[in-house]
């Protein structure tokens, strides 16, 4: 009989870890571009399921980053959200969040509910010139280029909150499958944060809408590195209806998907 081991077996309960859980409770090291701009209130309104509503201002956050994990090679992250706010909390409603690894879109996804997709994310700094930008399947949907101009004040350490929708779809076509709402909590302590002076590019495409959350004034470009440890827990139970209608926001659409050409789409616009 053979002795060795089967790994897909069963494991004991010592072993049963979800590693996910764990990589994030420790120190996130993160070095990040952070773009935040104004957009037209409607278009905020139009993109939040219930029971999100919209916050005080239409304020769109882009975070373009490199991420270092504990035990984990270094990968590339970006998030794409917009202001939200539920039950008096003020948070962030992430559309888009491309990662350069499967283990973090998987993880990400399949623990917290994050809207995590496959992409291409680069952040790179050559002394003060800074470039940031994020490609998925031949289009270029994000671009930063811009300069540090100077140190800006340290932030104090705070609670940052996103707000995700955790689902899957239904395996007989019927909608989706025990819908909550899950607050992601970001303790965050900032060691550097920079101004940058820099232009800010929107690219088309059909499966990753981003140009439609259209500028309108940019309010801050910065640069920072800082540590996170990241909590989720869920706050609340969401009725199938209200988020069907959104469903298409995490996953790519087939016909859309099949009609992909190797083309990129048009050129982005420079604001």
């Amino acid at each position: 009989m053979s002795t060795n081991v089967i790994r897909y077996g069963p494991r004991p309960p010592e072993a049963q870890v979800d590693h996910e859980i764990d990589a994030t409770k420790a120190p996130i090291a993160t070095e990040a571009v952070t773009i935040t701009y104004l957009t037209d209130p409607e278009i905020v309104a139009a993109v939040l399921p219930k029971p999100l509503e919209p916050a005080a201002e239409p304020l769109v956050r882009v975070q373009l980053q490199r991420v270092r994990i504990a035990g984990r090679p270094p990968f590339g992250s970006a998030v794409f959200s917009v202001t939200a706010r539920h039950d008096g909390l003020r948070g962030d409603y992430p559309l888009f969040m491309p990662q350069s690894t499967e283990q973090s879109v998987t993880g990400g996804r399949e623990t917290f509910g994050e809207p995590k997709k496959l992409g291409r994310i680069e952040v790179e700094r050559d002394g003060e010139r800074v470039t940031a930008a994020v490609e998925r399947l031949g289009y270029q949907l994000i671009r930063m280029d811009g300069r540090v101009t100077g140190p800006a004040e340290l932030p104090p350490d705070q609670v940052n909150t996103e707000f995700y929708f955790k689902f899957l779809r239904a395996p007989d076509g019927s909608g989706i499958t025990d819908p909550h709402l899950v607050y992601g909590e970001y303790h965050r302590h900032y060691e550097l944060l920079e101004n940058i002076d820099g232009t800010v590019e929107l690219g088309e495409s059909p499966l990753d809408p981003v140009a439609d959350i259209v500028i309108r004034r940019i309010t801050s470009i910065t640069w920072c590195r800082r540590r996170t440890v990241q909590v989720g827990r869920i706050a609340a139970r969401v009725p199938q209806e209200w988020l069907l209608p959104y469903v298409h926001q995490r996953y790519d659409d087939p016909p859309q998907d099949a009609a992909l050409s190797a083309a990129p789409g048009p050129e982005p616009a420079r604001v």
